[in-house]
């Protein structure tokens, strides 16, 4: 998007690591930059604002939860900010930072996006529970393009489909310009580098403590896979027949 929108695209956030950026900063922001026509933001919270005059689409990915914590970490590791997460991450191994944030932070890493996807301005207890799931997928629901970080060319294809109508001429590359986005692997082998890492109990424990966690990325690729067909982009089964066709019609003509 910034490549394709240049100056109309921004980055918004607060200073703060643990801000928190709402409906009403982003419609004041954008009365502030009126040529502004794209944000993007680590803080923004559901649900999306309404804007006069503007039709608003709002994007939000969902990653694995298991995954997300070696990813964190990397993250963390390549920022140039000096918040402690950054700070931790450069002097410590991966064992050591996971056992640094469990005791200083658990938020961080478990069931962090239920508590990001439902926390309010009034509301931003770091203490997840079927409550705060509840909300969670409740505001995911009504974000325009859910997707999954797994299923990301196919986000992307779902993005490239809704937004062409308000943006002709945008052509979204797949290149993941966010290293950690790269193809995860499989369950079992994210599963048994993270025991090997970090030793079984610890392994055990982050499982148990992102349940609420495996219950929205599962919704989160239920939307997906919805609104991937609500709008005919990325039609497996079309592109399954259409594909034999074609090989069919191959094969008579020899």
């Amino acid at each position: 998007m910034e490549q394709a929108l240049g100056d109309a695209y921004r980055s918004f956030d607060h200073s703060s690591a643990a801000g928190f950026v709402s409906a009403r900063d982003l419609v004041e922001y954008c009365f502030r930059h009126p040529n502004v026509r794209a944000i993007s933001s680590h803080q923004a919270a559901p649900p999306p604002p309404k804007i006069f005059g503007r039709e608003v689409f709002t994007s939000l990915l969902i990653r694995d939860p298991i995954a997300r914590i070696r990813s964190v970490y990397a993250f963390e590791r390549a920022q140039a900010k000096s918040t402690p997460g950054a700070i931790k991450a450069k002097e410590l191994t991966f064992k050591q930072y996971v056992e640094w944030r469990l005791e200083t932070s658990p938020a961080v890493l478990c069931n962090f996006q239920v508590y990001f996807c439902s926390r309010t301005a009034a509301n931003r207890s770091q203490v997840s529970g079927d409550e705060q799931l509840e909300n969670a997928i409740k505001n995911l629901d009504g974000i325009s393009l859910v997707g999954t970080v797994a299923r990301f060319d196919e986000w992307l294809a779902l993005v490239q489909k809704v937004l062409s109508s308000s943006f002709p001429n945008l052509a979204l590359a797949s290149a993941r310009q966010n290293a950690s986005l790269g193809c995860e692997p499989s369950k079992g082998e994210i599963l048994e580098q993270l025991i090997s890492e970090l030793g079984d109990a610890t392994a055990r424990y982050l499982i148990q403590k992102n349940e609420l966690d495996m219950c929205l990325h599962q919704v989160a690729d239920a939307l997906l896979t919805r609104r991937l067909a609500e709008h005919g982009a990325g039609l497996t089964l079309l592109q399954a027949y259409t594909s034999t066709q074609g090989d069919r019609s191959s094969s008579h003509r020899l």
